[in-house]
């Protein structure tokens, strides 16, 4: 049975902490990249909760409140707006009463019932908007990839989601499904009913047998194979896990250009208790949401693992290995795939896309001025020379400069 959450909002647990850093990291970015664009932007959290713990610690609303206030106070960009909704079922009154005292920039919507049946609603008139959607959903049964695949249609300046996806509980449901007993067994998927609080989706129909469900949620029937594999002995649980994570991300890659995703674990040795996942259209978003992620695994080490110790500065977040020999020839292989010539944070998006979270971007572009020391690509620079008539070396693309790779 799961485990009872009436005490839920009592004390902000470890790995709420972190989930909220990553949105905490990412969303001043965000805002202040998009205001930029004079487009305006769409917030939503699509299972708020009540805002505030009774420990006295904010939850996501007014995390992103405290954003939006503060970065609309520096603004400079004449008619720029965030427009803020958060959804929540069980909690709204809470809520609203929670974030009252936000009433510079304006008070949120805050809608009472489910995200399943109110998102699309709230997204259809919002053509031309900058949508972001932090979805930290109960359990996984909301997390409907055919919804997903419907805001594709309405036609937004730009989309990106922070998806909390709980896989092993995933994977745990999918085992029951099959019939697969040695789940239950299985250290991997212990205690799992601490994070799974379920509410019945209302766009699905009680009579659909629970394989429809999952395949819903996972936008396939590859998990089959996975827990079949599973079954025969051809995987441990950690491995499944890892698998069904992978190919779950590329679903995603048939709707998003960039999809990233990090593990949120207590210790080096656990498997996640949940994966966060990212995806959007713009390499600069994914660029960032990397850097964001490599910043909160070393939170994670140092303040939560080891009490204030250094870090594992050589492991990626998925706790492997990594050098900078490692680095060197993974984006060598990369760049040898690569047809034409590509633009700096393209590049970067796109590899931390394909090989994960593996290091800062930063460190790759380390790894890339090394190549341009011995001549194993070629970079153009925009502006090509310093005011000082020296050559550029920089490896940034910002507001006035670009830097652009292929290989020798």
């Amino acid at each position: 049975m799961p485990k009872d959450q009436r005490d839920y909002f009592k004390v902000k647990n470890c790995w709420s902490e972190i989930k909220d850093r990553l949105l905490a990291g990412y969303l001043p970015q965000y805002f202040q990249k998009l205001l930029a664009s004079r487009r305006p932007i769409y917030y939503i959290d699509c299972f708020a909760g009540k805002g505030k713990f009774e420990d006295g610690k904010d939850g996501s609303p007014i995390i992103a409140l405290n954003i939006r206030d503060e970065k609309m106070k520096a603004t400079k960009v004449k008619n720029a707006g965030i427009s803020m909704c958060f959804i929540e079922l069980n909690h709204a009154q809470d809520l609203l009463r929670n974030i009252s005292v936000f009433k510079r920039h304006g008070i949120p919507d805050v809608i009472s019932g489910r995200y399943e049946d109110h998102i699309e609603r709230l997204l259809y008139d919002k053509q031309g908007y900058n949508v972001f959607l932090y979805i930290d959903p109960y359990g996984i049964r909301a997390l409907d990839y055919e919804l997903l695949c419907n805001f594709a249609k309405y036609g937004f300046s730009s989309i990106e989601l922070l998806i909390n996806m709980n896989t092993f509980g995933f994977f745990r449901d999918a085992c029951r499904v099959m019939r697969v007993e040695k789940v239950v067994r299985d250290e991997a998927f212990l205690d799992l009913d601490d994070l799974i609080v379920e509410y019945e989706p209302t766009k699905v129909d009680i009579s659909e047998q629970s394989d429809t469900l999952l395949t819903r949620i996972a936008g396939g029937d590859y998990w089959k194979a996975i827990v079949t594999d599973y079954n025969n002995g051809m995987l441990d649980g950690y491995t499944a896990e890892k698998r069904f994570s992978y190919e779950y991300k590329q679903q995603l890659r048939r709707l998003f250009t960039y999809v990233l995703d990090m593990p949120i674990r207590m210790k080096p040795e656990h498997r996640p208790k949940y994966r966060m996942i990212h995806a959007c259209n713009h390499a600069d978003g994914c660029r960032l949401m990397a850097d964001n992620m490599a910043n909160r695994k070393d939170e994670l080490f140092i303040d939560i693992q080891n009490q204030g110790q250094l870090g594992l500065f050589n492991q990626t977040i998925e706790n492997e290995d990594i050098t900078q020999s490692d680095l060197y020839s993974k984006m060598d292989k990369f760049l040898e795939e690569q047809q034409e010539e590509i633009r700096l944070n393209v590049l970067l998006a796109s590899f931390f896309t394909k090989h994960g979270v593996v290091c800062k971007s930063g460190e790759l572009c380390r790894v890339l001025q090394k190549m341009e020391d011995t001549n194993r690509i070629v970079v153009t620079r925009r502006p090509s020379h310093t005011p000082t008539g020296k050559p550029s070396r920089f490896f940034t693309e910002e507001k006035g400069q670009s830097v652009t790779i292929r290989r020798a």
